[in-house]
């Protein structure tokens, strides 16, 4: 049987061992992972920008039904294109990148778990600092979980094993809401739920507009007070969901290392062909057909049309990040200028989170709810252009990110080397 790819070329190969142990220059990178990783904070950047400027209790009341014209537009091209399908593949690249750094440690004899935990312990704190001092709807922190859950309980899975697992994981969430959708085409069982459902709308409805309050009129204290009830909130009502679906893309990242498809890219194009030639246009597909069924009804009331898109949705969740991914590798040699922005993404990451909240809360210059969709959707843009240039910009000066730079110096516990020899 032919070994894991990662065996017989990235622990073996000195040079990206040494980028992934000891931080090599970019030359000596996997550039098209950075480019793939650039790709995916324009995604990011679209599908959180509304949430900077509304709380994260309104995810429960599905689409805003004061949208019209070109603003309903421009939600429907997000849901369509981005929602629900950029974070599982910044999950397959997290997975990835802890996959090719711990198996190049083993091979290095590194003390593994000091210098992994080290890593997994400060994402987690910035993640916790995040979510509480700038935004609530943070990653970090349930990236950071689910890393040592793949690595207890997963690192020494078969490589054959590991995509049946994230089917399971992935899989049992897409069967919860099937059966949910089995239940609402009853009508008789249906009415009954939509009965006790009114109130606790009502009481969603309630929630949202206070938070909003808060952040519009809060102070600092006490917008940061609701940004931790908001994510506690979040977490007990979706935290096993999520923690599924993230650790089930975790271990797909994982297979597609360990295969070599997302590394060595000659070898493994007719793969990535197939899913850029048949997974895009049938995940592109799905995905329409999933936001067009969403906006057909009421989400928190279970109208069985927004229920059957939130089905189709976490199937076009799978399907479609694989045919972006594959499409963006195989153009890789021609978006480059999507590396700098990759090599700095977590700096990139809080950026936007930072510069956007102090637009849009009260404590800073008080937007919050003023800017119409359709101009969130150019101003995400423009600001993600606005991103490359300062990557280009900043590592033509220093070697990474600030964020990047300070993660990799608590890992290693020594300060790294930070600004570059040629501008020192």
């Amino acid at each position: 049987m032919r070994e894991p790819y990662y065996e017989q070329s990235v622990i073996r190969d000195d040079e990206v061992q040494e980028n992934i142990i000891n931080s090599t220059p970019a030359a000596q990178r996997l550039v098209h992972l950075d480019v793939l990783r650039g790709f995916a904070l324009l995604g990011i950047l679209l599908v959180n920008f509304q949430w900077f400027s509304r709380p994260l209790q309104a995810m429960y009341v599905g689409y805003d039904p004061s949208l019209t014209g070109i603003n309903l537009g421009a939600d429907w091209l997000i849901s369509w294109l981005a929602e629900g399908k950029f974070y599982p593949l910044f999950a397959l690249l997290f997975g990835i990148g802890f996959t090719l750094m711990t198996e190049s440690a083993t091979a290095k004899g590194v003390r593994f778990w000091t210098v992994y935990g080290r890593r997994l312990l400060l994402l987690a704190l910035i993640g916790l600092f995040h979510l509480a001092f700038i935004w609530p709807g943070d990653i970090l922190l349930i990236y950071a979980i689910c890393a040592v859950l793949m690595l207890l309980f997963f690192r020494n899975t078969p490589v054959q094993r590991l995509w049946k697992w994230t089917l399971v994981l992935i899989g049992v969430p897409a069967l919860l809401v099937a059966v949910l959708l089995v239940i609402v085409l009853d009508p008789v069982a249906l009415t009954a739920m939509q009965k006790a459902l009114a109130h606790e709308k009502a009481a969603l409805m309630d929630d949202v507009a206070r938070a909003s309050s808060v952040y519009i009129n809060g102070s600092f204290s006490e917008v940061t007070s609701e940004r931790i009830r908001s994510y506690w909130s979040y977490l007990s009502l979706d935290g096993i969901y999520l923690l599924m679906i993230v650790l089930g893309y975790f271990l797909l990242g994982r297979w597609l290392a360990v295969s070599g498809k997302v590394i060595d890219l000659p070898a493994h194009r007719r793969f990535l062909r197939r899913w850029a030639m048949v997974g895009l246009p049938l995940g592109l597909l799905l995905a329409a057909l999933s936001t067009a069924l969403f906006y057909q009804g009421d989400i928190v009331m279970l109208d069985p049309g927004p229920v059957v898109g939130e089905f189709l949705g976490l199937v076009a969740g799978v399907i479609l990040p694989l045919g972006y991914l594959a499409a963006v590798l195989l153009a890789a040699s021609k978006l480059t200028w999507l590396a700098p922005l990759g090599r700095t993404a977590l700096s990139q990451y809080l950026l936007q989170s930072i510069i956007w909240t102090s637009v849009f809360y009260g404590y800073g210059l008080g937007l919050w709810g003023q800017v119409p969709r359709v101009w969130q959707l150019v101003l995400a843009v423009a600001f993600f252009a606005l991103q490359v240039v300062i990557s280009h910009w900043w590592l033509k000066r220093y070697r990474f990110g600030p964020a990047e730079w300070l993660w990799r110096s608590f890992t290693y516990w020594n300060w790294q080397p930070f600004k570059n020899e040629k501008s020192s």
